[in-house]
């Protein structure tokens, strides 16, 4: 099924996590709905804009799959508003910086570690937070999450 020109839904269900420990990624129709808008709202004017793939690593996480990714208890993935995404050629810096510059509606953009971009939307009818972070390891280990301006 597709979601957009460019994104479809099995891209947006795909979990090497959930593959391995045969987690069940089965999204609710409204879950579908609410990828549906991350993908018209933010992934495909990306994509258009770019003229490139950009590539999805991780969109709908089931509330299982979550847990087992050591993900955020309200995470946007749980309902189907957050990918993490890479753009071959761009670095995650570039990347943030051209989705910040396409002034697209975005709840939360993260540089995660150097490695891949989080981009998330907010439910529908609420304001863009427009959040800018970028997430590094600290010292011992966990996560800090740092403002950022791209």
């Amino acid at each position: 099924m597709k979601l957009s020109q460019h994104f479809s839904l099995d891209e947006m269900l795909v979990s090497q996590t959930g593959a391995r420990r045969g987690i069940p990624n089965v999204p609710t129709p409204e879950v579908v709905e609410e990828l549906r808008r991350l993908c018209e709202l933010v992934l495909q004017p990306l994509r258009t804009s770019l003229d490139r793939p950009v590539i999805v690593s991780s969109g709908y996480r089931s509330p299982e799959l979550n847990r087992a990714v050591g993900g955020a208890k309200n995470s946007c993935h749980m309902y189907g508003r957050a990918a993490d995404i890479v753009v071959p050629g761009l670095t995650t810096y570039g990347l943030c910086h051209r989705i910040a510059s396409l002034h697209l509606p975005f709840r939360q953009l993260i540089d995660e570690f150097d490695a891949w971009v989080h981009v998330s939307i907010e439910p529908e009818g609420q304001p863009p937070r427009q959040q800018m972070l970028t997430a590094r390891k600290a010292g011992n280990g966990r996560t800090i999450y740092l403002p950022a301006s791209f």
